[in-house]
C-alpha cells in the first residue's frame, strides 16, 4: 500500500512556504501539479530554495530551483511515512540553520535524512521533528551519507575500504598565478647599476608619464628579479655555486590560507636553486631562507654570471590535490604488501598488471581534487606536484641513495621499502619552466620542484630542503 499524492501536497502546502532567518523554501513556479511519481516509483516534489539580503530581507540574492526526490514511501507504512515527512517539515528550521551558509545548498540538500526511518522508535511527526533537530543526529547522518559516496567512488579503484586513509591523501596549495612585471625589472636593472643600492633601502618607487609613484616594497611576494636581502647576509650558495633567485613570499600575506597552515605566519619564504647541478651532485643544489627581520630587507643586485629570471607579481588561489597518476604509489601503499610485490615483480617482467586501475584513478583525481585552472602552468606553493614523466617523490628518493637508480630491482623488498620511504617527502614549491609559451626557467619545459621532509617542514628546518627537475 502506497501514499496518495494529494495527502502528500496537502502536507506540504500546510507548511510551506517556510522561512528560516534570510533563506526560504517554498514549491517550484510553472507547475500544474508540484508533486508526482517518478517512473521508477518513487515521490518528486518541485521546489524552490531562495536566498533573501540579510539586511532588508525583501531583496532575492538567490534563487534555485529542482525537482527533488522526497523519497520512497513503498517501503514504510503509509502512516508512518506520512509521519516522518511530516516531521521533516517541522523540523526544517533546524536543518537550514545546520547547512550554515546557503551558499552551495540546493533544495535536494534538505531532505537526505532518511535514515531516521530506520529507528523503529520513531512513529510520530514530534518524534521525526525531535530526532532531525538534533544536530549531532544530523552530523553522523552527513558524515554517514558522506562515507557511503566515498566507498561508491573508491570501489571501482578496489579501495573502498579505505576511504579515511585516501580522504587524508588530500592536501591544500596554493596556486601562483605570475603577471610579468615591467616595473620590477626596471626597480631591479636600477639596482644592479648602483651597485646594490643604499643599504636599508626598503622601497623602489617608478614615475610613469601621468606622475603617478608605484611603490615596491622590500618583503613583498614575487617570482625572479633580484631577491630582498638582509645587508649582512651573503648571496645564497651551496658548495661556492652561487644560486638562482626563484621567489620570495610575504608568509603573513598567506597565512589565512588553509595551505599555509604548515608554514610560519610571518617574515619572508625565499627560494634559490642551482639551474645546473654541479659535477657528480644528484639532484640539483637548493637554499630555502626564511627571514624574519623584515626592516632591514634591501633589494640585492644579482651577482655577475648568476641566471636572473624575469620579474613577475604573483596572484594567489587556494586548491585541494590529491596525488597525481605517476605517484599511484600512494594509493598502492594501502593494499597487503605481499600482493604489492606480485604485481610490480610482473611489471619488472613485463607482464602488465595493475594494482589499481589507471582510468579509474585517473577520473578520481580528476573529480575530487579541486583546481583553480586546469591548464598549464602549473606554478604553486605546497599540495602535491604535478608530472612529466614518472613518479617526482620517487625521483627525490631516489636523488638521496648514492647509486640513484643503480641496482634497482622493482618488485624487491628493497625497492618497495625506497617507495615507501618516498612518500615521507612534502613539496614546498613547485615552478612551471613554461609561462605565457615562453621558458621562464633555464629548462627543457618541465617542473622545478623544492623538497623538503615532512618531519623537517613540521619544525621549519629549511636546511633539509632538496631540489629536482623533471623535464620532457
Amino acid at each position: 500500500m502506497s501514499v496518495d499524492p494529494d495527502r502528500l501536497l496537502e502536507l506540504f502546502r500546510r507548511h510551506l512556504p517556510l522561512r528560516e532567518g534570510s533563506v526560504e523554501l517554498a514549491f517550484a513556479s510553472g507547475y500544474d501539479a508540484p508533486v508526482w511519481r517518478s517512473e521508477a516509483g518513487y515521490f518528486l516534489m518541485a521546489l524552490r530554495l531562495t536566498t533573501f539580503d540579510p539586511v532588508d530581507g525583501v531583496l532575492p540574492l538567490d534563487v534555485r530551483e529542482q525537482e527533488v526526490f522526497i523519497g520512497d514511501d513503498r517501503k514504510h507504512a503509509p502512516e508512518r511515512w506520512l509521519a516522518y515527512v511530516e516531521g521533516h517539515l517541522q523540523a526544517m528550521p533546524a536543518i537550514l540553520a545546520h547547512f550554515g551558509e546557503p551558499d552551495a545548498m540546493m533544495p535536494c540538500d534538505l531532505f537526505v535524512y532518511g535514515a531516521v526511518l530506520a529507528d523503529e522508535a520513531l512513529q510520530r511527526p514530534d518524534e521525526f521533528a525531535a530526532a532531525l533537530r538534533d544536530p549531532v543526529r544530523l552530523a553522523a547522518m552527513d558524515e554517514a551519507a558522506r562515507e557511503a559516496e566515498w566507498r561508491e567512488r573508491l570501489e571501482p579503484l578496489g579501495l573502498a575500504e579505505h576511504v579515511a586513509e585516501v580522504r587524508a591523501m588530500a592536501r591544500p596549495s596554493i596556486r601562483l598565478h605570475l603577471s610579468r612585471s615591467e616595473e620590477l625589472d626596471e626597480d631591479d636593472a636600477e639596482v644592479d647599476e648602483d651597485d646594490g643600492g643604499d643599504e636599508g633601502d626598503e622601497a623602489e618607487v617608478d614615475e610613469d608619464d601621468g606622475g603617478d609613484a608605484e611603490v615596491h616594497l622590500a618583503g613583498q611576494t614575487r617570482l625572479g628579479g633580484a631577491p630582498d636581502l638582509p645587508p649582512d647576509l651573503a648571496w645564497p650558495e651551496v658548495d661556492g655555486v652561487l644560486l638562482t633567485f626563484v621567489a620570495q613570499f610575504d608568509l603573513a600575506e598567506l597565512a589565512g590560507r588553509a595551505a599555509a597552515r604548515e608554514l610560519p605566519a610571518h617574515g619572508l619564504l625565499s627560494f634559490f636553486y642551482a639551474p645546473i647541478p654541479p659535477d657528480g651532485v644528484r639532484g640539483h643544489p637548493v637554499r630555502v631562507l626564511h627571514l624574519t627581520d623584515l626592516d632591514v630587507l634591501a633589494r640585492r643586485p644579482v651577482p655577475p654570471g648568476v641566471e636572473r629570471l624575469s620579474a613577475h607579481d604573483i596572484d594567489v588561489a587556494d586548491e585541494l590535490l590529491y596525488p597525481c597518476v605517476d605517484s599511484y604509489f600512494f594509493y598502492e601503499s594501502l593494499l597487503p604488501e605481499a600482493r604489492i610485490l606480485e604485481v610490480h615483480r610482473q611489471r619488472q617482467q613485463g607482464e602488465g598488471g595493475e594494482l589499481v586501475p589507471f582510468n579509474p584513478l585517473e577520473r578520481f583525481i580528476a573529480e575530487s581534487g579541486e583546481l583553480d585552472d586546469y591548464e598549464r602552468p602549473y606554478h604553486r606553493l605546497l599540495g602535491h606536484p604535478a608530472s612529466i614523466q614518472g613518479d617526482p617523490y620517487l625521483d627525490v628518493e631516489i636523488d638521496t641513495r648514492p647509486g640513484g637508480w643503480d641496482g634497482w630491482d622493482d618488485g624487491s623488498p628493497e625497492a618497495l621499502a625506497v617507495r615507501r620511504r618516498a612518500l615521507r617527502w612534502r613539496l614546498l614549491l613547485q615552478i612551471d619552466a613554461q609561462e605565457d609559451g615562453e621558458l621562464l626557467l633555464n629548462q627543457d619545459g618541465g617542473f622545478f620542484y623544492f623538497w623538503i621532509p615532512a618531519d623537517a617542514l613540521a619544525v621549519h628546518d629549511w636546511s633539509q630542503a632538496r631540489g629536482a627537475l623533471q623535464c620532457h
